[in-house]
């Protein structure tokens, strides 16, 4: 029931539906003062959500930093990554494998197993879909690690989670029945790993957090990024918004 609420919740706290709501009751709204301060409000919003240089400074606080890999002087066991970094929807696939915006979390997996900080990885991951008419993530990745040279004796999966909580709770079992005692290294995007470090220590998972796939960039003081809207503002705070509210949920129910 929770993974479905969240489910359905997710258009409820995304950062341009709010914008279109007061614009919607701005044009809708009986009286000319109400109108008048949703439209100022839509206004306000509008270029809070698009301000690059702003949101730069928001993010630089909640992403959190660990160490770097040249900080890893014994390899770990086990690099433990989570999903959400593929795409299932892209056409074609039949012959290639699609990636989402969260690339970045397979990439520097993949780069820290060749570089022998880890020494197998396992991939944690189902399908997040609320049909659930995708293929798991994890068993769908592990074809594609075996089509760039990783032994399959080096990819361990857990195909059945759907959410972080799943993540670290399926992970916990696979780790006591297989690998007891296990060093492992946490891997999942930096504005993710508050919440997914709070799951796998809630869990009893013992593990080092590896961040990747940062947003936070240098500050840059052009026009463009301080003054002119930014097309991509309102993704980049769904993104945020959407952490923040799983943080939050996951510590009302215990997850934490």
């Amino acid at each position: 029931m929770f993974f479905i609420v969240s489910k359905v919740l997710y258009f409820a706290i995304q950062p341009l539906n709010w914008v279109l709501a007061l614009m919607l009751y701005s044009l809708f709204a009986k009286k000319k003062s109400r109108k008048r301060k949703a439209l100022v409000a839509a206004i306000v919003l509008g270029f809070l959500f698009t301000n690059r240089f702003l949101y730069n400074q928001v993010i630089k606080l909640w992403e959190l930093k660990t160490i770097t890999a040249d900080q890893i002087t014994e390899p770990y066991d086990i690099g433990i990554l989570l999903g959400g970094y593929s795409n299932g929807n892209i056409l074609p696939r039949h012959d290639r494998q699609n990636f989402s915006h969260r690339a970045a979390r397979f990439l520097n997996a993949y780069e820290l197993y060749k570089m022998g900080k880890v020494k197998k990885l396992l991939l944690t991951g189902g399908s997040g879909d609320l049909l659930q008419d995708q293929p798991s993530e994890a068993q769908d990745m592990k074809g594609f690690f075996a089509r760039i040279g990783v032994p399959a004796e080096d990819i361990i999966i857990e195909p059945d989670s759907r959410n972080t909580y799943e993540n670290a709770d399926f992970t916990k079992k696979i780790l006591e029945e297989k690998y007891p005692g296990a060093s492992c290294l946490l891997i999942t995007s930096a504005f993710h790993m508050r919440r997914s470090l709070g799951c796998f220590k809630k869990a009893g998972v013992a593990c080092t957090p590896y961040s990747v796939d940062f947003i936070t960039e240098k500050d840059r003081w052009a026009p463009e990024n301080t003054i002119f809207p930014d097309r991509n503002g309102f993704y980049f705070w769904e993104i945020l918004v959407k952490e923040w509210v799983g943080y939050l949920a996951y510590w009302a129910k215990g997850y934490l």
